[in-house]
């Protein structure tokens, strides 16, 4: 199974599960204490899941994104 790594001690996501990377806002804590439990230092992005959880990542948008690409493109 390909996981991203999120940036902190157990915290993944499966590839396929990723709707979408998005830009960090605090504006989001609430959906990400739902999610992971509660927003923890240094978030930089948001990775959204098809089923709808928003967890934090350490990592930048770019940096979420570009792995995710690499992902996508060695699969097709």
């Amino acid at each position: 199974m390909e996981l991203l790594w999120l940036g902190y001690d157990g915290l993944s996501v499966r590839y396929g599960d990723v709707a979408a990377i998005l830009q960090y806002n605090a504006s989001l804590d609430a959906r990400i204490t739902r999610a992971y439990g509660r927003v923890p230092a240094n978030v930089r992005a948001i990775v959204v899941t098809g089923e709808g959880a928003y967890l934090p990542s350490s990592w930048t948008v770019d940096q979420l994104r570009q792995r995710w690409l690499q992902w996508r493109g060695a699969r097709s």
